[in-house]
């Protein structure tokens, strides 16, 4: 189980790190993606700034956890995902499914999961 949950931690910190990496070097196409498309030189720097270092803070923090087995390097990323999901929550409400991205919503969901089994998984079993 342990080389499971850290498996799935890394996994998830290699793909942040891919999204946000991809996010920094072809903003124009990836923001377009997410539904972000005409956007101006502030908002590229907008999309490079928070949404790439949303997902790069949060890869570099999974794969240091990963690395570590230290499951109190989890809850930070696990705080950013539980907050996007409340947002997209409140776009569900407002707007509906389609501005909430229900697909995004249960991958969310999904990564929420898998890290608090992993803090279980980490805590509960001596190296």
């Amino acid at each position: 189980m342990l080389l499971i949950s850290r498996l799935l931690s890394g996994l998830f910190g290699l793909l942040f790190l891919a999204v946000g990496t991809g996010l920094w070097l072809n903003t124009g196409d990836a923001a377009a993606e997410l539904g972000l498309v005409n956007l101006a030189a502030a908002g590229l720097g907008t999309v490079r700034a928070d949404i790439g270092g949303f997902f790069l803070g949060g890869g570099l923090i999974l794969v240091l956890a990963a690395a570590r087995r230290d499951p109190g390097l989890l809850w930070p990323v696990q705080l950013l995902v539980l907050i996007a999901l409340l947002g997209r929550t409140l776009t569900l409400v407002i707007d509906g499914p389609v501005a909430a991205g229900v697909p995004s919503m249960g991958i969310e969901l999904l990564i929420l999961l898998v890290l608090f089994w992993c803090k279980r998984a980490w805590v509960s079993q001596p190296e």
